[in-house]
């Protein structure tokens, strides 16, 4: 057998084998057990015809095309092994040259991890650790997250005072343009926050003021910039009748409040335990900012040949995260489309700078983390994995994944905060 690879443009190799009559022979017998299966002999049942037989009523040409093929499928997998070739996808494998009986030459050509010219990372990390920002916390972000908190123990009562922002209010209502309803113009006891529906700007304004009982008409102007084309620029009549009107009852902003929520002495300890979570947070998102402005400083320093086929894979991928999220929130695909007044193929045009970009990253970080030698052992795989699953609700999704998909990415992260860690760890 020999060899003979070449180097081609965007991250390809050329594998060039020649299979002599000693490497082909080991396969004769199979090929001629594969070619009988479908071979129609007089005498014999389908597939029963003796290999001797089988071999007299077929040409060389093609016996040996087969063992060619069987070998190639057998030997390839050894040779990129061999020759450390970092072959991504299937091969497109031509015969170029065949002799029944003494040669046969094939042309396999191949996708392969790109090399990267990196630049000095550990330089790009140092000079950038001043860019990092402090993390503080105003008082007003406190008293937000106090409000939050607030708001979210509070009782509901029923009033009969007129209706005001923030109550929630129950009515009967309906939309018509030119005397007929338009599309989910018309519901019936739905119930809302005033001033936080979303409806038709001045659809809102018009029930504040409103008493329990109480029924109104007024017309609409819908802008022009309204999401829903149809009703863009339209005169829309309204009808409503006001329900019910309920208040939001806050409970005091005092120790015992505090209690309530856990285990607080105070007021004073319910706040320090709102700054430490949300310096806690601001942290992680500032750690999170700043390693992708290493990130961006790597790579528009970085010399690669991206192949073609992982920024289509990943272009894949970005689509079908798409297609879940917009799943989560009950909207088609096909209605996101029509949204944003773009083809699927148009968008997938749009995917590919972050496509490329994503899929340079990762190989930036994993090659970072082979020049740093760094070692993931299967504990911390195991680790990750337990917590990718636990943060995935959905049991159907779940049994969809597949268990090496998951570990490669487990794999991934734990690699990739490694590499993080590394570079944070520059000393200035």
């Amino acid at each position: 057998m020999e060899i003979k690879i070449n180097s081609l443009p965007k991250s390809k190799v050329e594998i060039i084998i020649c299979l002599d009559q000693k490497d082909i022979l080991p396969f004769k017998e199979i090929a001629l057990k594969e070619l009988n299966k479908n071979l129609k002999i007089n005498g014999y049942r389908l597939g029963k015809a003796p290999l001797a037989i089988v071999e007299n009523n077929l040409s060389p040409l093609k016996i040996y095309e087969k063992a060619a093929v069987l070998a190639i499928e057998k030997l390839y997998p050894q040779i990129v092994k061999k020759e450390k070739i970092q072959a991504i996808g299937y091969p497109n494998i031509d015969i170029t040259k065949i002799i029944p009986n003494q040669e046969v030459e094939f042309k396999a050509e191949v996708s392969i991890l790109p090399g990267l010219s990196l630049p000095d990372y550990k330089k790009i990390a140092q000079d950038m650790k001043k860019e990092k920002k402090e993390v503080s916390i105003e008082k007003k972000e406190v008293e937000e997250a106090l409000l939050w908190l607030q708001n979210s123990r509070s009782a509901l009562e029923k009033t009969n005072r007129p209706a005001k922002e923030g109550d929630i209010v129950t009515i009967d209502y309906e939309i018509k343009e030119n005397k007929s309803l338009i599309k989910n113009g018309e519901d019936k006891n739905y119930s809302f926050v005033l001033g936080k529906g979303h409806f038709i700007p001045g659809f809102e304004e018009n029930l504040i003021g409103m008493k329990n009982g109480e029924n109104k008409f007024f017309n609409l102007n819908v802008p022009d910039s309204w999401p829903q084309e149809d009703l863009q620029g339209k005169k829309l009549a309204v009808k409503i009748t006001l329900k019910e009107i309920k208040k939001k009852i806050l409970p005091s902003l005092d120790d015992e409040f505090a209690k309530k929520l856990g285990k607080f002495e105070n007021l004073e300890e319910l706040k320090k335990n709102i700054v430490k979570g949300l310096k806690m947070e601001k942290k992680e998102k500032e750690k999170e900012r700043w390693r992708l402005a290493i990130l961006d400083k790597i790579i528009a320093s970085t010399k690669a040949d991206i192949p073609e086929m992982l920024v289509q894979a990943e272009v894949e991928k970005m689509l079908e995260e798409l297609k879940i999220h917009l799943e989560k929130i009950q909207l088609t695909f096909e209605k996101y489309l029509e949204q944003i007044k773009k083809t699927e193929e148009e968008l997938r045009k749009d995917f590919q700078e972050l496509a490329n970009k994503r899929v340079l990253s990762g190989l930036i970080l994993r090659e970072i983390g082979i020049l740093e030698k760094i070692e993931v052992s299967e504990n911390e795989i195991k680790d990750k994995i337990n917590d990718i699953v636990r943060q995935i609700p959905e049991q159907e999704i779940k049994e969809k994944i597949n268990p090496e998909d998951l570990k490669e990415f487990a794999l991934g992260i734990v690699r990739n905060e490694k590499v993080f860690q590394i570079l944070e760890g520059q000393e200035s």
